[in-house]
């Protein structure tokens, strides 16, 4: 069995294997006294270039997303109320917000930019 911490990365960094990761990860049990990994913003613009270059379908990006939201062993940037956490909401419940289609990329990346401004 591999290690959680590395699993929770490969999770993180690999959402093609999302389903397959979760499901090993299921041997490790759901609860976790703290995370493992963060989902940073970098994680979210990569994983929307590779949807853009037609290595992830819309659907493995809303899975990806989803089995993120999940997790008690995954932190996302800026915290739970923050601007990572509200991208990867929005991947996943793509039938609330927007689809997952080639403009969802450019939504994100302006959100990402327009919380940087505030911030800044």
């Amino acid at each position: 069995m591999r290690d959680r911490t590395f699993l929770v990365l490969e999770l993180i960094r690999n959402p093609k294997t999302a389903t397959d990761i979760v499901q090993e990860l299921a041997c490790h049990g759901h609860e976790c006294e703290q995370h493992l990994a963060e989902v940073s913003k970098l994680d979210v613009l990569a994983t929307l270039k590779q949807f853009d270059h037609g290595r992830l379908s819309a659907l493995e990006v809303e899975t990806w997303a989803r089995c993120l939201l999940d997790r008690l062993d995954v932190a996302f940037e800026f915290g739970e109320e923050g601007v990572v956490d509200e991208a990867v909401f929005w991947l996943a419940n793509p039938a609330l917000h927007w689809p997952i289609d080639k403009e969802i990329h450019h939504r994100i990346a302006t959100l990402f930019e327009r919380r940087s401004a505030k911030r800044g």
